[in-house]
């Protein structure tokens, strides 16, 4: 795996490892050299990961940074505060999907808008990646949608209670 790491003014991005995510999993987090916040790792986030380890069993080792979550570190105390990561290389189509989740108590800040836009930066220096989409995002997730519409993604569909958005990049 490289040691691609990708970094704003607040914050950096740096794809997890396969063991890093087992330690995240099994909850040995004093095994990762980086401080996560609990609160990063509440709801759903912990059977993303499991699921993500799943997938990545069987993925192509140079593919690993379009399979792994990347955790986001806040520069200030560089502590992990969140993760993003997309759920697999870009498909025939060129379209690839995002997912993400951020601590509650860094919320509302532009971090996650700041996060995406990274690795939307990122996944656009790629000449197979044609676009980005966003799934079942609730209605009433109203951070989640404004984080989306404030790096440009089209909503593309609404569908009973959740949001499907699409970036073009190319």
């Amino acid at each position: 795996m490289t040691s691609t790491k990708l970094e704003s003014n607040r914050l950096v991005l740096k794809p997890l490892s396969f063991d890093e995510l087992s330690y995240i999993n099994d909850n040995t987090l004093e095994k990762i050299q980086i401080p996560i916040e609990q609160e990063a790792l509440l709801g759903q986030t912990k059977l993303a990961i499991s699921r993500k380890l799943d997938k990545m069993k069987n993925a192509d080792k140079m593919a690993h940074e379009w399979f792994t979550y990347w955790l986001i570190i806040i520069k200030n105390n560089y502590k992990g505060i969140g993760f993003i990561g997309f759920k697999g290389i870009p498909k025939e189509d060129g379209g690839v999907e995002v997912g993400y989740s951020l601590s509650p108590g860094y919320r509302e800040k532009g971090l996650m808008t700041e996060a995406l836009s990274l690795l939307i930066n990122w996944a656009s220096k790629f000449h197979n990646c044609m676009g980005i989409t966003a799934t079942k995002v609730l209605k009433t997730n109203t951070g989640s949608n404004k984080v989306l519409i404030n790096c440009k993604f089209i909503l593309e569909s609404s569908i009973n209670e959740y949001n499907n958005y699409i970036l073009r990049l190319k």
